[in-house]
């Protein structure tokens, strides 16, 4: 599976740093679409939108930072899959391990190596496409077990209805000879009442 039209959302306060984001990202994606938000709340808004493949999130932000961001992406069942990757000036261990601990794939620590830019979009990418693909196949055993139980349902119903319109009779029994069902023409044939059959023995009528 390969993933044409490649979104990638860029989510940070800073206008300078989205920009050159863009200038990076384009450099070696030419033909990614490259979609920016300026704060964590605008940024929930377009990947609930757009959903785009990729999430380039920074961590200090006014209002909502990263870690709060990530969080809310990653209890949303529509948009848990996809990769995010931390871009911050933050260095510290503790940093790190709070990022990953809030549901992040990534991080990248600014000034931004395009090089190491481009390996993290890259191995992204492929964590996405892997999602994709389990979710296609999740669909696709979802329609066949749909597509069964509806042929199969079809078909009681057709047989629910040879068995009732059938002119000669018909009855269904149990394990112990005892009448489970019967049919109209059972009934004309024989002159009972349907109360009258059912729950009787085979060898008493």
């Amino acid at each position: 599976m390969e993933i044409k039209n490649i979104k990638i959302l860029a989510i940070d306060d800073n206008k300078d740093n989205l920009f050159t984001l863009r200038v990076l990202i384009k450099e070696t994606f030419p033909e990614a679409i490259v979609l920016t938000a300026l704060s964590g709340k605008e940024g929930l808004e377009l990947a609930a939108l757009e959903e785009p493949h990729l999430i380039l999130l920074d961590i200090i932000m006014p209002k909502m930072d990263g870690f709060e961001v990530c969080k809310i992406l990653k209890s949303n069942k529509k948009l848990s899959d996809i990769p995010v990757v931390f871009v911050t000036a933050l260095g510290a261990k503790e940093d790190r391990i709070k990022a990953l601990e809030s549901g992040g794939e990534g991080f990248l620590s600014k000034p931004i190596d395009e090089s190491e830019l481009a390996a993290q979009i890259r191995v992204m990418l492929k964590i996405r496409i892997a999602a994709l693909e389990k979710l296609n196949e999740n669909e696709r055993l979802e329609e066949l077990v749909f597509e069964k139980t509806y042929k199969l349902k079809e078909s009681e119903e057709k047989y629910k209805a040879l068995y009732k319109n059938a002119p000669i009779p018909y009855q269904s029994l149990n394990e112990d000879g005892i009448f489970i069902d019967v049919n109209p023409a059972f009934l004309q044939t024989l002159g009972y009442k349907n109360s009258e059959v059912i729950g009787l023995s085979l060898i008493h009528i």
